[in-house]
């Protein structure tokens, strides 16, 4: 079989606090003289193996913001992250971002963002990465912090920051509150990518799409309870970042082998794997692959088409959308 981490794709469902190497956060626990519990519960939350509630997992997730207690170790978790990516054969990584977890305890959303992208694109020119940063807000956030973030993300965009983009579990968000932010971002030439369809359905995603003018969902695998509306998906080229492990950790869908995503690429949608938050769900991008290979029965044709759905992220640069296609090309040429 042709080797998975050698297959070129994308990497744009990824939170940068859930995402860190394991080895990174536990060294940085050693150095600080602090314990820190990660538990790894990747199973099907069904049958005890995953999240009890996405509200456990959230609790869980604010120990490694907590753990980082300087600008230079945000910068090393960062640099760790994106060597990761590149083991794990992606050639364009966009991290969702979240400054306010770390400001203004380590400095104001400006500082603990310059020093973020500065990190991340040091390290994608030292691994051959391309990094872009995806700005967001999560929508427990008040509106003042949503428009300085907006505002933000419009002054490095082409310089580090590739879209802006909302997160939260709770569903519908009430994205109006958050429609002034996105269009701030627009303006400036940035892509919005809006989680939804997770916790909620296909109307929450249809909220995303009309509210904040979003071209890309992170999950949306919802929106397979409305036919109507998946067509409407294909239509308008939405692509949606869906994240199998993770959505069976968290109980989205029961198990693997019903996850939504095959039903959604079989009727047009363009769907890209994703890891979600790999710290804490224990896999990362290519073993999403390997779900599609293995449980989805899908041929390697398939899978070249859905890391092929990257070409279509907004903020990738020219010479790597080549590279990319021309990666793809050349892995289904190898033999089996």
């Amino acid at each position: 079989m042709r080797p998975l981490l050698e297959l070129p794709k994308v990497h744009v469902h990824a939170h940068l606090d859930g995402s860190y190497p394991r080895e990174a956060v536990l060294d940085l626990a050693r150095r600080r003289g602090v314990d820190v519990d990660l538990p790894v519960r990747g199973g099907p939350a069904a049958r005890g193996e995953g999240w009890g509630d996405v509200w456990e997992f959230f609790e869980a997730y604010g120990r490694v913001p907590a753990l980082v207690g300087s600008l230079d170790d945000l910068a090393g978790l960062c640099r760790a992250l994106v060597e990761q990516e590149a083991a794990e054969g992606v050639v364009y990584f966009e991290p969702a971002v979240e400054p306010q977890l770390y400001a203004p305890r380590l400095g104001g959303l400006r500082e603990v963002t310059r020093v973020v992208l500065e990190a991340l694109g040091a390290a994608g020119g030292e691994f051959g990465v391309e990094v872009g940063a995806l700005l967001t807000v999560n929508t427990d956030t008040d509106e003042p912090i949503a428009a300085e973030l907006a505002a933000i993300a419009a002054e490095h965009a082409g310089r580090g920051v590739t879209a802006f983009g909302t997160a939260g579990f709770e569903e519908p968000s009430g994205l109006h509150r958050f429609a002034a932010a996105a269009a701030t971002a627009r303006a400036a030439g940035l892509p919005v990518v809006a989680h939804a369809g997770q916790t909620g359905g296909w109307e929450c995603v249809a909220e995303a799409l009309d509210v904040l003018g979003a071209t890309r969902i992170s999950h949306g695998v919802r929106s397979v309870e409305d036919a109507g509306f998946v067509r409407r998906l294909a239509e308008e080229g939405v692509v949606c970042d869906v994240a199998p492990v993770s959505n069976v950790a968290l109980g989205i869908v029961p198990d693997l082998a019903a996850h939504p995503a095959p039903l959604l690429h079989a009727a047009g949608v363009g769907v890209t794997l994703n890891a979600d938050d790999q710290l804490w769900f224990g896999q990362g991008v290519s073993a999403q692959y390997a779900i599609a290979r293995e449980v989805w029965g899908l041929p390697d044709t398939e899978l070249a088409a859905l890391a092929g759905h990257g070409l279509r992220v907004e903020g990738m640069s020219a010479a790597t959308r080549r590279r990319l296609g021309a990666g793809l090309a050349s892995w289904l040429e190898r033999p089996r």
